[in-house]
Parts: C-alpha cells; sequence; structure tokens
C-alpha cells in the first residue's frame, strides 16, 4: 500500500529530474506507469540545483568566486535549460510586431542583440547581487545555514513561478514543441506538493514576516508577467515559462540581499 501511494510521486520526480536537469538517471518512460506530473516537482528540481550547485561555500575563497562558481554550476547542472529561454523570449517578445512573428522568432536558433543584452545583464546582476548577498551574511555556521536555505529558495520558488503562469494562461505556440508534453494543470494535492518546499526552506532562508513580503511581491511580479504575456503573445510558451524562471531568480536573491540587509 505504501508503495502504492509512493510510486506515483517518485516516478514523476524522477522524469522531472531528467527533464529538468543534465542528471543522467535511467526512466521508463511508459504510459502505463502511475506518476504525478513531472512539472508539479520543479520546485524540489530547484532545490537540489541549489544543494548541489553551492559546493563553493565550503571553500575560503571571495564571495565574487564563490557566486562565480555556484552559478556556473546551476547552468551545467540544468544545461542552461531556463537561460536558452530568457533569451529566445527577448529576441521574439520585444523584436516582434506581432503575435505569429514572436512566435516565429522563439522558434528561431540564432541569437539577435535582444538575447545577447538578456543573458548578459541576467547573469551579470545575478552575479553582482549573489556576490553582495554572500558579502552580508555572517561568516559562521548559522550563516552558512542562511546562505545554503536561501541559495537554494533562489532555486525553488523561481521554478514555482512557471507552474503559475501556467495554471493561469493559455499554452500558445507555432509548430511542434517538446514543452507541450509536459504542460499540466495541477490538482490541489499537486499544487501542495510544489509548494511545499517553497515553505519549508523559505522559513530557513527568511523570517516570517520577509517571507510574507517576498511571497507578496512575487505575485505582483507574477501578476505584471501575465499581463505582458498576454499582451504580446494571448498566452505562455516554454520560452517564456524558461524567461519568467530566470527572473524569478534575480528577483529572489534581490529580496534575500533586502532581508539580510
Amino acid at each position: 500500500m505504501k508503495g502504492m501511494i509512493i510510486g506515483p510521486y517518485w516516478q514523476g520526480f524522477k522524469r522531472s529530474l531528467v527533464t529538468y536537469t543534465r542528471i543522467p538517471l535511467k526512466v521508463d518512460w511508459s504510459d502505463d506507469i502511475k506518476h504525478i506530473p513531472a512539472v508539479c516537482f520543479l520546485p524540489w528540481i530547484g532545490l537540489v540545483v541549489g544543494l548541489l550547485s553551492a559546493w563553493p561555500l565550503w571553500f575560503d575563497w571571495s564571495t565574487s568566486l564563490q557566486a562565480l562558481f555556484m552559478l556556473l554550476t546551476a547552468v551545467l547542472l540544468t544545461g542552461g535549460f531556463h537561460e536558452d529561454g530568457l533569451m529566445d523570449s527577448c529576441d521574439g517578445l520585444i523584436g516582434g510586431w506581432d503575435k505569429e512573428q514572436r512566435l516565429s522568432i522563439m522558434k528561431d536558433s540564432r541569437i539577435g542583440s535582444y538575447a545577447a543584452l538578456s543573458i548578459w545583464f541576467s547573469l551579470t546582476l545575478k552575479w553582482l547581487l549573489l556576490s553582495e548577498l554572500l558579502q552580508v551574511i555572517p561568516d559562521s555556521f548559522l550563516g552558512f545555514v542562511y546562505t545554503l536555505s536561501g541559495w537554494c529558495v533562489v532555486h525553488i520558488v523561481a521554478r514555482f513561478i512557471p507552474l503559475v503562469l501556467m495554471n493561469t494562461l493559455d499554452y500558445v505556440t507555432m509548430g511542434q514543441s517538446k514543452a507541450s508534453s509536459m504542460i499540466a494543470k495541477l490538482n490541489p494535492s499537486q499544487w501542495l506538493v510544489a509548494l511545499l518546499p517553497c515553505l519549508l526552506i523559505g522559513v530557513l532562508a527568511f523570517n516570517l514576516f520577509d517571507l510574507i513580503l517576498t511571497f507578496i511581491f512575487a505575485a505582483v511580479l507574477v501578476f505584471l508577467m501575465r499581463l505582458y504575456l498576454r499582451k504580446k503573445i494571448d498566452g505562455f510558451n516554454g520560452d517564456t515559462l524558461g524567461a519568467s524562471e530566470q527572473i524569478g531568480e534575480i528577483f529572489v536573491v534581490l529580496c534575500l540581499l533586502v532581508s539580510y540587509s
């Protein structure tokens, strides 16, 4: 009985891990195997990425070097999955004149000026903010706990944002898309699975008041994203979900810096 309950969750988690990271794991993709939708484990994947990419914190290096290697490791673990979405989205949403042209540009594998600018500013902002965050947190065991939980919550909350967009907007695409097979509307129990790491790790990274404020501002950020995407393409696609994750990372690091400062 216990295996019948846990099994679908474990299968969903494995599928999510293989889909959203480069971690080699053997998965049986048969449709007859019961599994929870892989997308609801996105925040849990963020926890895994955060933990594995936090290894530089164990070394007595400068905060700028620690931040650089933490960001680099996170990109290597995910294969630049979300960064690619950010670049494609900026090229399409900013460079296109109408919905069809914007979707067509996102399908183009070439990198435009908006893509280059977006990835440069995104990585630079994350590096500078994370370096500053590592510097303001006290160098102690408790400070290490705060830093580790804070870095994990960056990846956890940032991956919760695409789930909200996915469940509150229509999916739009032009031609075939790999993302279409991963789109799923979550039920209440699946929302709980996705929200659980946000709360568990969030209370370690923030005090309760700052955590509530972060969630409130995150809701405002998601609301503005929804308005923008509705105006530009009448919904979302895989690239815009990746872009929202990258914006979410910058947002949460900034919230952490404000909280600890």
